[in-house]
């Protein structure tokens, strides 16, 4: 019975073992993979201008995948964002997505899709949706920054 028991634990915790967790920023959606953020556009930047300035601050961390100038869209490609024990993880997956509201393009909605690819445990290996909060923040704040009205 002793051995028995000491090879059931034994099993458990090799199972265990390979349970991997995404990073605590990660929130898990269940319907539309990440949320919108809405910036209002400051006065004075007209569409040229406010789509490179865009452009420009996406593409210092990510590559663009889709870019739609007359529609205002824009969407980055996978980019793998997690570090752990100084490895990136390829486990943990985000991207960008970025679109114009109306023809004024006087509010730009931006938004973080991040996927969590489970591995080992019950229901292991399917994507898991979410976005990450923390860098959407970051992206939000930097193009807040740049292009976003000031309230008063």
């Amino acid at each position: 019975m002793k051995g028995k028991l000491s090879s059931i634990l034994f099993i458990l915790f090799i199972f265990c073992s390979c349970v991997s967790y995404p990073p605590r920023t990660f929130v898990k959606t269940y319907d539309e993979p990440g949320m919108w953020k809405s910036i209002e556009v400051k006065d004075g930047i007209d569409k040229p201008n406010l789509w490179r300035t865009i452009v420009d601050a996406l593409t210092q961390q990510f590559d663009l995948e889709v870019l739609d100038k007359d529609s205002g869209y824009l969407r980055t490609s996978w980019k793998y964002t997690y570090i752990q024990q100084g490895l990136v993880n390829q486990n943990y997956r985000s991207r960008i997505v970025l679109k114009f509201v109306g023809d004024d393009w006087k509010v730009v909605q931006v938004k973080c899709e991040s996927n969590w690819l489970q591995t080992g445990g019950f229901g292991a290996g399917g994507w898991i949706l979410g976005y990450d909060s923390k860098l959407l923040e970051d992206v939000y704040g930097d193009l807040q920054g740049r292009v976003g009205r000031v309230r008063r």
